[in-house]
């Protein structure tokens, strides 16, 4: 089979490594930063240790959104000039309007249109991130655009999209949680822990207490199932985390579970805009026949 069949895009938001994107030749997407001084093309024009300091300063509004999707049109002509097909593996619907622009995009592209095919992830960050490394292995394996989104399909429950906040501060700032949770949380020195169900953000549960040990006791929960855990690959993504906070995450993380790659990844500007400094996720795969 032809190794130009199938060509993939993503979002920044999957806040992959460059080098993995390389490698699979994954073009990328923009958000977009709005902020009270304009508006910023995300991993371009801002980064998320500006968009942190930008907030924690006492900066204005700012808020995230959706490429437009003009910029999807013109990413998705761009690929096709290489690849018979396109799938655009999307941050999820029910959190973005992305997948909603992307598909206004093909609508505008006509008859050549159809070759393009706009998978909703349901995630985000680097649980999204998984979801586009496996569409990439298989488009290299030469699987056709159907097949790939029907075994992303598959894939798509047995994704573990978590992470820890040190407060609801940034949560309650961007309309997450209200203000009555932002005030408890920094009352009782409680740290939600939220994940990706069925495409939104929900509450998983806390951790209460000093930080530290709190970071620590979301990542051995996390892993204690290592028998129903893909050992591939897990990702550690962190917004505003210092370079000691994230060693003593790595060495916990493999404590707990013998993972074959671990990669150390920093959130998009507009993931890190949402949920503010120290936050972190813990994000993988679940074994075969094992579901959330």
């Amino acid at each position: 089979m032809s190794e130009k069949r199938v060509g993939i895009i993503a979002e920044c938001v999957c806040d992959l490594p460059k080098n993995i994107l390389h490698e699979f030749n994954i073009d990328i997407v923009c958000h977009l930063i709005e902020t009270d001084s304009g508006v910023f093309t995300d991993t371009e024009e801002i980064t998320a240790e500006n968009i942190l300091q930008y907030m924690t300063e006492g900066g204005g509004k700012s808020r995230s959104t959706a490429p437009p999707p003009e910029a999807y049109e013109a990413a998705f002509r761009k690929k096709l000039s290489a690849y018979e097909e396109v799938v655009l593996v999307s941050i999820s619907s029910g959190i973005s309007l992305s997948c909603e622009n992307a598909r206004k995009a093909v609508e505008a592209m006509g008859d050549e249109g159809r070759r393009v095919h706009v998978f909703d992830s349901r995630h985000l960050s680097t649980g999204l991130g998984h979801m586009v490394i496996k569409a990439a292995q298989l488009a290299k394996a030469g699987f056709t655009a159907d097949k790939i989104i029907a075994e992303l399909e598959d894939m798509r429950e047995m994704v573990s999209t978590t992470f820890i906040t040190e407060n609801a501060d940034f949560l309650c700032r961007n309309g997450l949680v209200p203000d009555s949770v932002r005030r408890l949380c920094s009352a009782f020195s409680i740290h939600p822990v939220l994940q990706m169900k069925n495409g939104s953000i929900v509450l998983k549960g806390i951790e209460i207490g000093e930080y530290n040990a709190a970071a620590l006791r979301y990542v051995r929960k996390t892993l204690k199932n290592t028998k129903k855990i893909d050992t591939k690959r897990v990702f550690l993504t962190y917004a505003g985390c210092s370079v000691r906070t994230v060693n003593m995450i790595k060495r916990e993380i493999e404590g707990c579970c013998a993972f074959e790659e671990m990669f150390v990844t920093k959130a998009s500007a507009t993931i890190s805009s949402n949920c503010g400094p120290n936050t972190f996720g813990v994000l993988y795969v679940k074994s075969k026949g094992v579901s959330l």
